[in-house]
């Protein structure tokens, strides 16, 4: 059983809200007794959870694609006005411990945690049997996995217990503790959820694939090559997991970056340095990014589009070519790269027909040397192509040792950003911030 002593006085309005013919309640306004002792609201908040994460300008899904591609270089500021993207772009000391994205990725990170964990720590009691139990922790888990994992590819580390005063846990203890609770949540989805909870969760997360998904990701930022094969092998890759939207809860990306006043796409580079830039005839350009007239300029500029055109585009959980990428580069980081060869070339060459969300290269198979710097170096050019604006640039620029912001031609201008201030006034344990 999870062990969390909790500090946060939850407010007492109860709010249910109708988003995709699901109820979810926001996390941020319930009390504790509204929600312990019935599997139904266990379940709204579940969805709360999810909303939390996916949705609006606070939630992860906004502030890990925007401050990972400010610093990474994947995105352009057009509105310097907004000055927490501002300070993102501006990178180095220039980030201030009051930056709004960063409050708000650490403080709704940390919510979805702690009411992840209400619902697993009220599953037993509230559930009618053990299936229905189990089905409740196996989403509790994947949440606060998919938090604790979100949260250590920006800082240098997490407190795991939310209480008074917690002690900070390094990148390997994060890591290691979400890889358990994923496993943990694996065991559970596969004996099955049972349909009185999978009947009202959000349905678009296909869970199952995306517990496989993020364990091939953690093991593989863990450095745990074999078991990031295997849990990458596992998705079902035909299979689409995503985060929905509707006209009540748009797509965050979208909804902002569509004012032509904040942040967009800064061209069609992807974050690359001029030894690595896209093939021309690359079919994942026109995906993600198309020139139109920017009205702030009145020029020609780039946009985003593929998940990030519509407010009602879904934004996927997971890529298929991520856990083919990340299969690739475990493999080639054994040192087997013949076969890092064999898999990189099923996403080189992948149509957007062969893709279950229409995204391919449609490219030659590799051609360049075999060996393990190299063919790296390529995983990692298509990693920044196949995964743009997926919040995974740092995590990536980092572990690929790129140029970092104290080497000449960087490629990004933060390594981790330093704690907020609405952490460090809480908690005096909050570790010294990273000098960059």
């Amino acid at each position: 059983m999870k062990n969390i002593n909790k500090i946060f006085i939850a407010i007492t309005v109860f709010f249910v809200i109708v988003s995709c013919d699901k109820e979810f309640i926001d996390p941020i306004n319930i009390s504790d007794p509204e929600v312990e002792g019935s599997v139904e609201n266990l379940i709204k908040l579940i969805n709360g959870v999810q909303q939390r994460y996916s949705t609006d300008r606070a939630g992860a899904i906004y502030t890990t694609v925007t401050a990972s591609g400010l610093t990474a270089d994947e995105l352009r500021l057009i509105n310097p006005g907004n000055l927490a993207e501002a300070e993102l772009i501006n990178g180095g000391n220039e980030i201030s411990i009051n930056n709004g994205i960063l409050r708000s990725l650490w403080g709704e990170l940390m919510l979805v945690r702690r009411e992840s964990l209400t619902v697993f720590e009220n599953a037993d009691t509230a559930a009618a049997d053990e299936a229905e139990a189990n089905s409740l922790k196996a989403y509790a888990l994947f949440y606060e996995a998919l938090a604790n994992g979100t949260l250590i590819q920006f800082f240098e580390q997490v407190p795991l217990i939310t209480e008074q005063e917690a002690q900070f846990n390094s990148r390997a203890e994060v890591l290691a503790d979400a890889i358990s609770d994923l496993t943990t949540a694996l065991g559970y989805a596969q004996s099955g959820i049972s349909s009185s909870v999978s009947s009202s969760v959000f349905q678009s997360v296909d869970l199952e694939n995306s517990i496989q998904a993020l364990l091939a990701r953690y093991n593989l930022m863990a450095g745990n090559y074999p078991a990031a094969v295997t849990a990458a092998n596992a998705v079902n890759l035909s299979v689409q997991s995503t985060w929905s939207y509707d006209a009540a809860v748009p797509n965050p990306i979208s909804e902002t970056y569509g004012t032509n006043n904040v942040v967009e796409a800064k061209n069609d580079e992807f974050g690359l340095p001029d030894t690595l830039l896209p093939d021309p005839t690359d079919g994942r350009l026109d995906f993600y990014v198309t020139i139109a007239n920017d009205p702030s300029t009145n020029e020609d500029a780039f946009f985003s589009v593929g998940f990030f055109d519509d407010n009602l585009d879904d934004i996927p959980v997971y890529l298929p070519g991520e856990m083919l990428l990340i299969e690739a580069e475990a493999l080639a980081r054994q040192d087997q790269v013949p076969q890092a060869i064999t898999v990189l070339n099923e996403v080189l060459t992948k149509t957007a027909a062969g893709d279950a969300f229409g995204l391919g290269a449609n490219l030659p198979e590799y051609s360049g040397a075999a060996t393990q710097e190299a063919v790296l170096e390529e995983i990692y050019r298509n990693r920044r192509i196949e995964l743009f604006m997926s919040g995974m640039s740092l995590e990536d620029s980092r572990r690929f040792n790129r140029p970092g912001p104290n080497d000449a031609n960087a490629e990004r201008n933060r390594n981790f950003y330093p704690y907020p201030d609405t952490e460090r006034d809480n908690n005096p344990n909050t570790p010294a911030d990273p000098s960059i």
